[in-house]
């Protein structure tokens, strides 16, 4: 371990390289999902453009796209706050029946106390 850190002092440069390989990697391996659904998304775009393309060549391109983005960005919000919406829903629901459990569990004893 002592001569790694020693030739990791000589050599600055190698060190700067596998920390920045090293950190590369890390954020690589936390953010794959993100990398594989940006893929996918261009992916799709690019199908969506040939389908323009090919359906209506004497139209802009870019004019079907913008429109088809700016559509699905309208329905992507409309559907993030419905599921805010439900998202809030069941969370009272959680509470009203934690509550109602709750308050099951102090039934009265003979004496008329709760336990």
């Amino acid at each position: 371990m002592d001569k790694l850190a020693h030739y990791f002092s000589i050599h600055p440069l190698v060190f700067t390289v596998v920390a920045v390989f090293l950190f590369i990697i890390i954020i690589f391996f936390l953010l794959k999902k993100l990398v594989k659904l940006a893929l996918l998304l261009l992916l799709i775009l690019f199908a969506i453009a040939g389908y323009y393309y090919f359906k209506y060549p004497e139209k802009k391109v870019l004019e079907n796209m913008s429109q088809a983005l700016h559509k699905t960005v309208n329905q992507t919000g409309k559907a993030v706050e419905k599921s805010k919406n439900i998202y809030h829903k069941g969370k009272d629901v959680y509470e009203k029946g934690k509550k109602l459990t709750k308050d099951l569990y102090l039934v009265p004893n003979k004496e008329g106390t709760k336990e």
